[in-house]
């Protein structure tokens, strides 16, 4: 990649205060750096850490695959493969299973590793040490952006989530859209993806397909070697 400034964006259609807080937030993950000389910026050593995860989790959507298809025909919803890297979530792939009423979303997507069930999917099989880390982050995304929660109340879902294996947003994040999700372990035992249902569906769904998204996080994590 060629070296940039601000002034590039202006070539793009993005205003320079924009351009500059797209800057920012990159050069916080070291996917950019900035030449303190010529003010110029490049690509960072954050995109080789990343680079990695996704090649040694590559595997992981084709072993996937199948099982994520299935869920989404037999709920007539959306499921979502999202892979962990530098505390964000990567949509990996997704896979719609309605032919009438679907809800959209994009691959390679990026979403905050907090944000609604997917998070406390994550942050319910962290270590205390690690999912103490977590909570005392500034912000977190768990009941969506910029919404006050109550501490409490999320530990009570953590702890739930834990024992039965997936997490619950019950339209949290977004009015009138459920999501449950369960993560996905490798061979160290460690966190490294997660399954997402997103669709319509009623609350008395939410323990059959909360088995089910669990049950086929549990065979891809064993898949990929983690012993659980």
């Amino acid at each position: 990649m060629t070296a940039l400034n601000l002034s590039d964006f202006f070539r793009i259609g993005i205003h320079k205060s924009k351009g500059y807080s797209i800057l920012h937030t990159l050069m916080q993950f070291d996917f950019i750096t900035k030449d303190a000389g010529t003010k110029k910026y490049s690509l960072g050593p954050g995109l080789l850490a990343l680079a990695k995860n996704v090649q040694d989790n590559f595997d992981i959507r084709k072993i996937s695959e199948v099982y994520l298809k299935n869920l989404a025909n037999e709920t007539k919803s959306t499921v979502l493969l999202g892979i962990i890297s530098n505390f964000q979530f990567y949509i990996s792939a997704t896979y719609e299973g309605s032919d009438t009423i679907g809800i959209t979303i994009r691959a390679n997507q990026v979403l905050n590793i907090t944000h609604g069930a997917h998070g406390k999917a994550i942050a319910a099989f962290l270590d205390e040490e690690a999912q103490q880390k977590l909570l005392a982050k500034k912000e977190l995304y768990f009941y969506g952006k910029d919404k006050p929660f109550d501490m409490k109340v999320l530990k009570e879902e953590l702890s739930l989530c834990h024992k039965t294996g997936f997490a619950v947003d019950h339209g949290g994040v977004t009015p009138g859209i459920n999501a449950l999700s369960s993560p996905i372990f490798d061979s160290d035992q460690e966190i490294i993806a997660g399954i997402v249902l997103v669709g319509t569906f009623t609350k008395n769904k939410f323990a059959k397909y909360g088995a089910k998204v669990a049950a086929i996080s549990k065979e891809i994590s064993k898949r990929s070697g983690a012993k659980i």
